[in-house]
């Protein structure tokens, strides 16, 4: 019998958000999010375990902090490709208050598309 791998919820967004790493800072863009990660798309992804800090700008929120690590990284080495050059990060390190705000929200986004407004 196979062991089921239940993923969180992701929900599709397109936030801005500042990376900031060893190296310096960066300006991306997230496509999705859940609890627990988020795929960031980016002309220059990171390298999978570097470390990173992210400020995620979510719409009506004021900008959360959070800490992360890349999970995966998928450079666009094609023009033609039709996958989005970009990185896949795990969040780590969250106090209660960011993990409060972060799954508030999406929380909120889930409800919102189950049950949109008319």
């Amino acid at each position: 019998m196979a062991t089921e791998r239940r993923a969180p919820t992701r929900i599709r967004v397109k936030w801005p958000v500042v990376i900031i790493t060893d190296r310096g800072v960066i300006v991306a863009e997230t496509r999705d999010i859940s609890n627990e990660g988020a795929f960031i798309s980016c002309d220059m992804p990171l390298s999978p375990n570097d470390k990173l800090r992210l400020f995620i700008m979510a719409p009506n929120q004021r900008p959360f902090e959070i800490s992360a690590e890349v999970a995966w990284s998928a450079p666009n080495d094609s023009k033609a490709s039709s996958t989005p050059s970009g990185m896949g990060v795990r969040f780590t390190e969250t106090s209660a208050p960011q993990h409060k705000v972060l799954r508030n929200v999406v929380e909120q986004l889930y409800k919102a598309k189950l049950n949109p407004t008319r």
